[in-house]
Formats: structure tokens, C-alpha cells, sequence
């Protein structure tokens, strides 16, 4: 029997430019409302997993080295991936330790903690797993959401630095130790989807064979057909045809670039993005994006995130997890806890608008933008200082 593994939440721990502990959770925190639970994945009592997370916050304030942190993980414990090939690699500056606890919840009804600290090496300078362990409990119906994350009287399992000989002697330094969790366990591991760039389209769009005819009249009416074909059945070369519904001339090419460039930037993300989405939702597994309103008018992006809200369309429950600027998307959310502002005061941190107690009879975007909450919008102090000095320019040059 294979049994599914579900991510449930990351703390990191020493990262020099985050709050001493930082934490994003898929848990639900407030109560749960059978009425409003479309969107949320039933675990097993009270305990939830929400379908759709999103981190909305000001330019600069981590939201996507957060979203790179979580993925690198992820793709380094579930993935099967070294940290030099996640993008782990990516966000190590200087010779911190940097912690990491990882929770998942398995089919079988157990619960494990994933506590791994990486650092560079002296000598080489490359990243290494210093130390690794994982403990394991029975979930129990009866803990409460406070005790689901408590590991003080979990079992350990496995310590990196307490293996057999042989076993320690062929394991690389940069491989992570919970691939043996989920082959001991029979785990299915659902698809991880990055989207936080898309310069690799050629990847995701190939997936789909023929680009679906209803997602390219949604973002742009005028194609009549973007189709791929493949040398051979395993997956070989691709060769691309685009034909414009007012134009004659169909475009081919084997190098998708020179497709693109008769695409919008818009166009060209939704199909890459429509893409892994398809792949996710049919796994129930994660997609992360980064910017979803980037290249798109709100009304697309909405109907992005709307897939992840609908049972009829997510019934693998499905997770989508984004980065915004857009305060607007914050209003479309079911719950508090689905929300996560950062914020860079003095080092970057996440605090979950359900913590914060606002009066709920307030547009959740009007908090945001009315910087309520110091920290989610630009200081006014520094809006008129930048309106004085564009002024000081503009008359300086109208006098010269």
C-alpha cells in the first residue's frame, strides 16, 4: 500500500537576515468552519491543512528568498536532489548555520520532524548537511493544534551522526537522510512545482502536448493553435507550430524562443504556468509562485488561485503557495490564517494575519495598504521626502 506525504510547516533558524525563528505553515490556526472548508484539506480530527497560502508584502522585504528557502528544502528532502542542484545554493552568503525543521504528515498517521542544520565547509566551501536528525510520532485524534508540532517526547529515528559505518560511509555530505524515511515507508510524493521564475517555458509547455485551445483563447483570442511535437515518444526534441487566427503563415521553429517572441510576456506565463499548475492539481502537490499578478491583469490571476478554492477543480487538494504585492487578492482569501505578511524592520519576518487581531469588519487590503500593520506599505515620511526631492529635480531642470 503506498500512503501520500504531506508538507506541513518550516521553521528556519539562524539565517542572517530573518527574524530568529521564522515559520510558514499550511496548518489551519483558527477554528474550522465545515461551511467555509472548501479550501482546506482534512487531516485527521481538527487538524487541517489550508489549499492556498499566500506571502504579501513590499518590495525587499524576503518574500522571495523565503519562497527559494522552502522549495530548496523541499526539493533536498522529498525531491531526492543534493543542495549544490536546489536553490539552497542560491541564498548562502556567508558561514551561518542555518537550521531547518520540516514537518510531514503521512497517510499511515504519523507525524515526522525533519531537523537538519546546514553550514559551509571550511576547506572546500561548499554547503553541507552538518547535522540531520528525524523523529517520528503516532498522530493522535486527540492533540490539540498546539501539541501537533510538539516533538519534546517524539521517538527519534535516524541521526546522521549516529549511522552504521557502512551506511555513513556512502553518504554524501550534501544528501539529505529522509529519502530512507519515504522508501521505508512506501511514500508517494506529490509533484513540487517552482514557478518563481519562468525563463525555462520550453520545459513546462512541452508537458501538454498541444497547448489546450480553451487556455489560449482565455489569454489571447487571437491564436489559433500552439502545438508541439516530439521526435520521438520518449521525449525527445520538440518542434513548435504557432498560427495566428488573422494570419496565413504558420510559425514553426525547434527552438521555443523564436515562438516567444510572437507571444506576450503575459501569454507565455500562462501557458508555462497553466501547465504546472495541471500537473499539481492532478497530483495534489505544491506549486510556488512567485509574483502571480506579474505579467497578468488581476482578473487571470484570480482565476489561477480561484482553481486551488474549488473543490470540483482541486479534489486532490491541491496547495498553491504565492508571493504577492497585490493587496487586493487579500479580500478573495476564505480565512486569516491563509495569509502571511512580510515585513523588513530590522531583519526580515512573517507574521500571520490571523495572530494579528484585526477587527474583522476591515478589508483586510485597506490594513494592508493603510500600513496598519507597520512595515506592509511604503512609510509616508518617505513618500513625501521623494515627492520633495522629484520636485527639486523637475524645477531644477525646468530653471537650467
Amino acid at each position: 500500500m503506498t500512503n501520500k506525504l504531506y508538507f506541513l510547516s518550516i521553521d528556519i533558524k539562524g539565517y542572517p537576515l530573518f527574524e530568529q525563528n521564522l515559520n510558514l505553515s499550511l496548518l489551519t490556526e483558527n477554528r474550522v468552519s465545515q461551511d467555509y472548508a472548501e479550501s482546506l484539506m482534512p487531516l485527521f480530527g481538527s487538524n487541517y491543512t489550508n489549499n492556498i497560502t499566500t506571502i504579501v508584502g513590499k518590495n525587499a522585504t524576503g518574500k522571495t528568498m523565503i519562497l527559494k528557502m522552502t522549495i530548496g528544502i523541499l526539493s533536498l528532502l522529498l525531491g531526492g536532489k543534493s543542495i549544490i542542484e536546489t536553490k539552497l545554493s542560491e541564498i548562502f552568503f556567508d558561514d551561518s548555520k542555518v537550521t531547518f525543521n520540516t514537518y510531514f504528515y503521512g497517510d499511515d498517521r504519523f507525524i515526522f520532524k525533519d531537523e537538519l542544520i546546514i553550514e559551509k565547509d571550511r576547506v572546500t566551501n561548499d554547503l553541507i548537511i552538518k547535522s540531520e536528525k528525524i523523529y517520528q510520532k503516532k498522530a493522535l485524534i486527540s492533540d490539540s493544534k498546539k501539541k501537533l508540532l510538539d516533538f519534546s517526547k517524539a521517538k527519534l529515528i535516524m541521526d546522521r551522526n549516529n549511522l552504521k559505518p557502512e551506511v555513513a560511509a556512502i553518504l554524501s555530505t550534501d544528501d539529505s537522510i529522509f529519502r530512507t524515511i519515504i522508501k521505508m515507508n512506501n511514500y508517494f510524493i506529490p509533484v513540487i512545482a517552482d514557478n518563481t521564475f519562468f525563463t525555462n517555458r520550453n520545459l513546462f509547455i512541452s508537458d501538454l502536448g498541444n497547448v489546450p485551445s480553451e487556455i489560449l483563447r482565455y489569454l489571447d483570442p487571437s491564436i489559433e493553435y500552439l502545438k508541439i511535437e516530439r521526435a520521438d515518444i520518449k521525449g525527445g526534441k520538440a518542434f513548435y507550430r504557432l498560427k495566428f487566427k488573422n494570419g496565413d503563415k504558420e510559425i514553426t521553429d525547434s527552438n521555443f524562443a523564436t515562438i516567444e517572441y510572437y507571444l506576450s510576456s503575459g501569454t507565455a506565463k500562462g501557458i508555462s504556468l497553466y501547465t504546472q499548475m495541471l500537473r499539481v492539481l492532478q497530483s495534489g502537490g505544491i506549486i510556488f509562485v512567485d509574483e502571480i499578478e506579474n505579467h497578468f491583469n488581476h482578473a487571470i490571476a484570480r482565476t489561477f488561485i480561484n482553481y486551488f478554492k474549488d473543490p470540483a477543480i482541486n479534489i486532490n487538494n491541491a496547495k498553491l503557495i504565492f508571493t504577492s504585492h497585490c493587496a487586493e487578492f487579500l479580500d478573495d482569501l476564505d480565512r486569516n490564517d491563509q495569509i502571511y505578511l512580510a515585513r523588513r524592520l530590522h531583519q526580515i519576518s512573517l507574521t500571520r494575519y490571523s495572530s494579528t487581531k484585526m477587527r474583522s469588519d476591515i478589508l483586510r487590503s485597506d490594513v494592508f495598504m493603510s500600513d496598519s500593520i507597520h512595515g506592509t506599505a511604503p512609510e509616508y515620511s518617505a513618500y513625501l521626502a521623494l515627492k520633495k526631492a522629484t520636485t527639486n529635480h523637475t524645477m531644477f531642470n525646468k530653471l537650467s
